[in-house]
């Protein structure tokens, strides 16, 4: 990362970083998204563009552990598009809606290779958790990512955003939260969601420690045996070009860690 922060003074166009607007930042390997010169927003390979760079990425499709063919995925939160691409190229059977409220993230989409909007593939400009309270959409997957140059959107970890989630997951569905900052708060995060939801989720840290993925369903699917996630995670890997053992691995020393 310090390649893009020696970046940042060579940049020609000026940004009103007091107002968090996304800016790019490329070298010859990798194009960034930011919104300051702090923390990298996303972050694409120019010779792969659908490789999940970001180990955290890779941890948040952990969700092909416990349902490995969804057909319907919603997540809140563009970015650059890593999870929207990888989920667009691999999981060709599912339909994809992308909820963005920042109209300036969602104009650098191009340059970031996000497919157009189709039948099957959709980038929409709104605020997420209020789509989601005022849907009656169901999904198999969902996947909250949604940050501005302040940390994590207020609007997505009150109660009642998880409330939304929760009615908005198809039987045995699957919400994954990425939690960026203080630990401490993250666990508040998670006692409300346990509020909200019968089972209880599993918030895994990043080996980088920067960031916890937290893993909820609306049923007891998390629960499944150990054995049966590690031979998933082999069978995925077959397919897919990430590192599902060790989210797998993760998954399964945190649960066992909460089950005591």
């Amino acid at each position: 990362m310090q390649l893009f922060k020696e970046g940042l003074s060579k940049l020609k166009e000026k940004f009103d970083g007091t107002q968090g607007e996304p800016y790019i930042v490329e070298s010859n390997q990798f194009k960034a998204l930011y919104f300051d010169g702090e923390s990298t927003q996303s972050l694409m390979d120019m010779q792969a563009p659908i490789r999940l760079v970001v180990s955290y990425t890779e941890t948040m499709m952990g969700f092909l552990l416990f349902h490995c063919d969804p057909k319907s995925i919603a997540m809140i939160g563009l970015g650059g598009g890593s999870l929207a691409k990888y989920c667009h190229h691999y999981l060709p059977g599912a339909s994809i809606l992308v909820l963005e409220n920042n109209s300036k993230v969602i104009a650098l989409k191009d340059k970031f290779h996000v497919p157009e909007n189709s039948s099957h593939f959709k980038v929409l400009e709104i605020d997420g958790a209020a789509y989601l309270q005022g849907t009656k959409e169901t999904f198999d997957v969902l996947l909250v990512d949604g940050y501005t140059k302040f940390g994590q959107a207020a609007q997505l970890c009150s109660e009642d955003f998880y409330a939304s989630c929760r009615a908005c997951l198809k039987p045995g569905g699957l919400l994954l939260i990425n939690f960026s900052g203080a630990v401490g708060l993250n666990q508040v995060y998670q006692e409300r969601i346990d509020r909200v939801f019968a089972y209880p989720s599993v918030l895994v840290m990043e080996d980088d420690q920067m960031n916890q993925i937290l893993f909820v369903s609306n049923d007891s699917v998390l629960n499944i045996s150990s054995e049966d996630i590690l031979w998933r995670s082999t069978a995925l890997s077959k397919n897919h070009d990430i590192h599902l053992a060790r989210t797998a691995q993760n998954f399964l020393a945190q649960r066992k860690l909460d089950s005591r």
